[in-house]
């Protein structure tokens, strides 16, 4: 398997995985402060990776070149669902998340500008119109917001997209120490709160809190894993992938019926997920067949 396949197989499996991941934790947004989640989530990813690395590696967890850019990357993970929380408690969350889905375009966006890493314009397109397709498909309906709240809709992507770059930034750094820094990021900027929001842990959801820290701690070596390997611009379009299966999975569980339009947005999203794949496979032709 080439260096290409390789970071294509990873980058979907940690879409995968974290989209996974994602729907378990919004299982327990009605049960808790999403705060609260978040904090208990990212102190479990904490507590394992001391636990898996901490004694082999001791002082490389916190011996890094990057320690602005180490925050900066944790910082952006947590504004994510920072941003959805308030965009939600403003009444906007379909507006939230529907503008979620410009995540490639600005993945790729921000690492030509951060980076100086650019994808071909074949995959700039996709990349566009597979997110408008997702937007298009998610706030059809949706009062336009007004005010400041376009800054936490807005903040969503941004602040995942810059995540995703920095966490290319970082290629440079031990996984041990990425995964150190980006989880106790996240529990010490947010512990300070805990005591105000606290709501009592019920015994028959730490099973949910245990599998979803063994999810994201997967997701998180993922993707440190490809953007080691290469740019993670090219492959951005995958990030898409969540929205056709969640379809997949509504029509299958609940045999919901759609429309031609939604068919042909959906069509046109599963052609951006395609796009990275196509593109690989054809660059392994030309090396293999010049």
């Amino acid at each position: 398997m080439t260096g290409s396949y390789r970071t294509i197989s990873l980058m979907l499996g940690f879409v995968l995985v974290w989209t996974v991941t994602e729907a378990i934790v919004g299982t327990l947004l009605n049960q808790y402060p999403p705060f609260q989640v978040v904090w208990l989530h990212y102190l479990i990813l904490l507590c394992m990776w001391l636990a898996i690395a901490g004694f082999r590696s001791r002082g490389d967890l916190i011996r890094t070149q990057k320690p602005v850019t180490q925050i900066l990357r944790a910082v952006f993970l947590l504004l994510m669902p920072a941003c959805w929380v308030f965009a939600t408690k403003a009444g906007y969350g379909h507006a939230v998340h529907a503008t979620f889905w410009e995540t490639p375009i600005l993945v790729i966006l921000f690492s030509a500008i951060l980076l100086r890493e650019r994808a071909n314009y074949p995959t700039w397109l996709v990349a566009a119109a597979g997110g408008v397709a997702a937007v298009a498909i998610y706030a059809q309906g949706d009062i336009i917001p007004f005010g400041f709240v376009w800054l936490a809709i807005l903040g969503m992507p941004v602040s995942f997209s810059l995540f995703l770059v920095l966490s290319r930034a970082l290629r440079g750094e031990k996984t041990s120490t990425n995964l150190f820094y980006v989880t106790a990021g996240i529990v010490i900027i947010l512990a300070p709160f805990m005591p105000g929001m606290w709501v009592e842990l019920e015994l028959r959801h730490s099973l949910h809190f245990a599998v979803t820290g063994v999810l994201g701690l997967l997701a998180l070596l993922l993707l440190d894993r490809a953007a080691f390997l290469a740019p993670i611009a090219p492959s951005a379009p995958l990030l898409l992938a969540p929205v056709p299966l969640a379809f997949l999975a509504g029509w299958l569980i609940d045999n919901e019926g759609y429309n031609s339009n939604r068919i042909v947005l959906l069509a046109i999203i599963c052609i951006a997920c395609a796009t990275p794949l196509i593109f690989t496979l054809n660059a392994h032709l030309k090396r293999i067949n010049p």
